[in-house]
């Protein structure tokens, strides 16, 4: 995995150096966990969420390459070397602690939805 600088988003974003095949873990969060969501944070489980130097850099998409297992960073399609790693936040946060738009639809997690 590299972090690069994505130009749609003037942001940095986490992208395949390997292919990956659906349903294969990618990588495993690791980091410090909170009883509470940050906006850098990924919810692993009722009240856990864990700061992921990796994961830090998993953008939200609506059409996501990866989904959140517990701890695990999952394919949910075949991932090619260079492809972006996303998944989508409303399917994975239960509460956002910062909430945005993203192709004027509401980003907001699972909650609020």
């Amino acid at each position: 995995m590299e972090i690069r600088y994505n130009e749609k988003i003037n942001g940095n974003g986490l992208y395949a150096t390997k292919k990956y095949k659906k349903d294969e873990i990618i990588f495993v969060l690791s980091g410090t966990e909170y009883d509470h969501p940050t906006r850098e944070t990924i919810h692993i489980g009722n009240n856990k969420h864990i700061y992921d130097l990796y994961g830090i850099f998993i953008n939200h998409s609506f059409t996501p390459s990866t989904y959140i297992k517990n701890y695990n960073v999952i394919a949910l399609v075949d991932i090619d070397v260079d492809d972006e790693l996303t998944f989508d936040y409303n399917g994975n946060e239960i509460n956002m602690a910062s909430i945005f738009y993203a192709d004027g639809k509401l980003v907001c997690g699972k909650e609020k939805l």
